[in-house]
């Protein structure tokens, strides 16, 4: 499967980098609010995130991919490499090897081939389980841009519940979805905060969702 991805969303400097990314192994996939925004095209997005389930080693991935010989290194660790490349703007890319996540949908990968990106309850499952590790309004957009587009606040637990397993805890992210006073959260439009406390006043119960065979692609690839 594959989608039209919604390249007008991404600054310049990003979509002067997307090309390259073609580079980067299959067996990535992109998650991420850049993800999302691919998707629905619904704000802008600055950083490209890679998770993998397969081991990562830092320096020979950097080595393998031609269009980061001139990055900088931003953060390097077991099964992490952060870099900046420069462009018009220097844009961020990270890649996280060795997760141990789930799914519960199959990515795709863009139409012009360039990558693979996550479904949007996956990244829908991300987005419940940082909701109460930080306040930033992109998250809650984010969330917000996913009720509009047919994801319900059920479905978005009972992916992260299948994603995360035993250890995600639903509450905390239902009392974030009602609670906007930290972080740049005051900034967010009234109509989207109604909305965002609306679902979480009717949420009743998560919607069972069946984690997938494989790790974040499927089985055998």
């Amino acid at each position: 499967m594959s989608f039209a991805p919604q390249l007008h969303a991404l600054p310049a400097a990003q979509r002067t980098l997307w090309p390259n990314l073609k580079q980067v192994p299959r067996h990535f996939v992109l998650y991420g609010g850049t993800a999302l925004v691919l998707r629905l095209g619904h704000r802008q997005s600055l950083d490209f995130d890679f998770f993998t389930s397969a081991p990562v080693e830092p320096s020979a991935l950097k080595s393998s991919l031609p269009f980061l010989a001139g990055a900088t290194v931003l953060q390097v660790a077991p099964n992490t490499l952060t870099v900046s490349v420069p462009c018009s703007d220097p844009v961020k890319l990270s890649f996280f090897g060795g997760l141990k996540l789930g799914r519960v949908g199959d990515p795709e990968t863009t139409d012009d081939g360039v990558v693979r990106v996550a479904s949007l309850l996956d990244v829908a499952a991300c987005k419940m389980a940082v909701l109460p590790e930080r306040a930033e309004a992109k998250d809650y957009l984010d969330v917000y841009a996913l009720l509009q587009h047919g994801v319900t606040l059920p479905q978005a637990l009972g992916a992260a519940q299948a994603v995360y397993g035993d250890t995600f805890n639903p509450m905390p992210a239902l009392k974030a979805l009602s609670y906007f006073r930290d972080g740049d959260l005051p900034t967010l439009p009234d109509a989207v905060r109604q909305t965002l406390r609306t679902a979480a006043a009717r949420f009743r119960e998560i919607t069972t969702l069946e984690r997938r065979p494989g790790g974040l692609v499927p089985a055998g690839e």
